[in-house]
């Protein structure tokens, strides 16, 4: 499998002149993928522990044929230490404070998996999780993250992109249509299996 490349993207001030990248996960990422995944689905009133949210990151860390995670970065020496993303539930890891001038704090997190599709005739990518931190919403960093997963998900050869969004969502479902995506007339259903789901 050929590695994604995130290609170069420009960082972009805010009114606060704080600037902003995207980049894959790497291992280092690890504790904050796990905190903005918590409050990401806590958003959504589902509430898994820090334990279970790592055996989903770690298997996609261990193995980038399950999924690929893209990270959006602040620089550590602009973000006060008070705007950093709070831990979302008891025992949740909390990013580290910055402790050079390379540092960075994870702020947003797209997540794409990969599967066979018929439907699709391919490879077709599932946008499982879009989310940023409420604190630096409005900034574009949505936006960027999306435009990054769909050009990773073309460079993995993959024919369509799907996702699902609460119906309550109005913002996300524009972000969604202005990009081109279109809504499915079908309900979503699921089966836990093993008794480890929600």
């Amino acid at each position: 499998m050929t590695r994604w490349e995130l290609g170069p993207v420009p960082p972009v001030s805010t009114g606060a002149a704080r600037a902003w990248s995207l980049a894959r996960a790497e291992s280092h990422d690890r504790g904050a993928l796990i905190t903005l995944l918590g409050a990401q689905f806590l958003e959504h009133d589902i509430r898994l522990t820090p334990e279970q949210l790592a055996v989903s990151v770690d298997g996609v860390l261990s193995d980038p044929t399950r999924g690929l995670f893209i990270v959006a970065r602040v620089g550590g020496n602009t973000e006060p230490p008070s705007e950093r993303p709070p831990a979302p539930y008891p025992g949740a890891p909390v990013p580290p404070a910055p402790s050079s001038p390379s540092s960075t704090i994870v702020v947003g997190i797209a997540f794409l998996s990969f599967m066979w599709t018929l439907e699709h005739g391919g490879v077709s990518a599932w946008l499982d999780v879009l989310y940023v931190v409420p604190a630096h919403r409005s900034q574009g960093i949505g936006r960027a993250l999306l435009t990054s997963a769909l050009e990773a998900s073309q460079q993995r050869g993959c024919v369509a992109v799907d996702l699902e969004i609460e119906a309550s969502h109005a913002r996300a479902a524009n972000l969604y249509l202005r990009l081109g995506f279109r809504p499915h007339a079908r309900t979503r259903w699921v089966k836990p299996l093993k008794g480890n789901m929600f």
